[in-house]
């Protein structure tokens, strides 16, 4: 008897795996949903937090009604439900696709916060590509175009605020980088640009400090005093000390 017992395992295991696949059929095989069915699906399985599930039923939907009026919020839910899933690059292209298709809706506003928001997690640190950081700053002033004034607003100014930080502490690390290499004239030039497009983030004093030193390297050091005064002026706490 147990000797059966064992024989039949595998097969009841294999006639409950076929049981279960019959019942999860595949969504974009399944005939007969509406668009307002696919639409309150996706949505009920975005509260549950099963984002995978209601990004396939957003997909379908517009996939078989691209043109149903539900499709832009189809389209704002799978961005959605992509970047909940942490599918960063996929939740990007779908916040492109919303507002490229969808420019008049009332949830753009909604849709560059979250893209702005999705593009600031991917930001590397200074001294490696920079782009995710620039592509978010633009992000972020199209939404203050949007929305400006708001509470929202505000927050993402304080966002751009820290990217713009970001940026000059890459540029103060290509500087350093040309300091080290006594690459004295091109850390002069590259700090006196840095300091030009960031003049009011934390990280200012620092170029302040570097271009000093690129010029004191030259030979320059009235000018150099200049940048030093200036540094002693406007930044006491940093007291114009040397880097």
């Amino acid at each position: 008897m147990p000797k059966a017992r064992r024989a039949l395992a595998p097969l009841v295991a294999l006639l409950l795996l076929l049981l279960s696949t019959g019942c999860s059929e595949k969504l974009s095989r399944q005939t007969g949903l509406t668009d307002a069915d696919l639409l309150a699906r996706g949505e009920k399985q975005a509260e549950q937090k099963k984002y995978k599930a209601a990004s396939e039923s957003f997909q379908v939907l517009l996939e078989r009604y691209p043109t149903s009026p539900l499709a832009a919020r189809a389209q704002f839910g799978l961005a959605s439900s992509r970047m909940a899933n942490k599918n960063e690059i996929e939740a990007e292209v779908a916040f492109d696709d919303f507002l490229r298709l969808y420019p008049a809706d009332p949830k753009i506003p909604d849709a560059l916060f979250m893209k702005g928001t999705l593009q600031s997690r991917q930001v590397l640190p200074p001294g490696r590509d920079q782009g995710k950081t620039t592509e978010a700053i633009k992000t972020y002033t199209l939404f203050l175009e949007r929305e400006p004034g708001s509470p929202r607003a505000q927050v993402v100014s304080g966002k751009i605020r820290e990217l713009r930080n970001r940026l000059a502490l890459h540029e103060a690390a290509v500087v350093n980088h040309y300091l080290s290499r006594k690459l004295f004239d091109s850390a002069e030039a590259r700090a006196r640009r840095a300091v030009a497009t960031y003049p009011d983030v934390p990280a200012t004093p620092t170029l302040l400090s570097l271009l000093a030193k690129a010029l004191e390297k030259q030979g320059k050091r009235e000018e150099a005093g200049n940048i030093r005064k200036t540094l002693v002026e406007k930044y006491p706490e940093h007291g114009g000390k040397k880097r």
